[in-house]
């Protein structure tokens, strides 16, 4: 993907923090709608099976939860919520990790009323006009 390499080509992005956050407020969603389809598409596909491997054959979704049809092992195991508040989680919806460029960000977006964009090409049109709102 050169989108990002055409931006900084075209001057549009300079690596800077505003233009970084910027960049992630913009793209993430589309770019995490990209890796779900990718990830579905994967998980329910059929994987053949193969004389020469001992690997099982069958859909990953299917593998995954029901190993013993496949003749694997369920080696899950309970993990206490205690254990999982070790591990920080994300509470706020801060996609571009800065929460007063993203209050920022958003307040440009609802100012000139852009649509959320549902392709590529929209992302790149919404990036241009609220960057130069944004005068970054």
């Amino acid at each position: 993907m050169d989108l990002m390499n055409d931006l900084k080509v075209r001057h549009l992005f300079n690596g800077s923090h505003e233009h970084t956050c910027f960049v992630r407020f913009v793209f993430m969603d589309m770019l995490q709608r990209d890796l779900d389809e990718c990830k579905d598409r994967w998980n329910k596909h059929t994987i053949r099976p193969v004389k020469q491997s001992c690997c099982p054959s069958g859909k990953p979704d299917v593998m995954y939860h029901l190993p013993h049809r496949f003749g694997g092992t369920d080696c899950g195991f309970p993990v206490s919520q205690e254990q999982l508040g070790q591990f920080g989680t994300e509470t706020n919806n801060i996609q571009c990790g800065d929460e007063h460029l993203q209050a920022h960000f958003e307040n440009l977006q609802r100012q000139c009323g852009l649509a959320h964009p549902q392709s590529w090409e929209s992302c790149v049109e919404n990036y241009i006009k609220l960057k130069n709102m944004a005068d970054l």
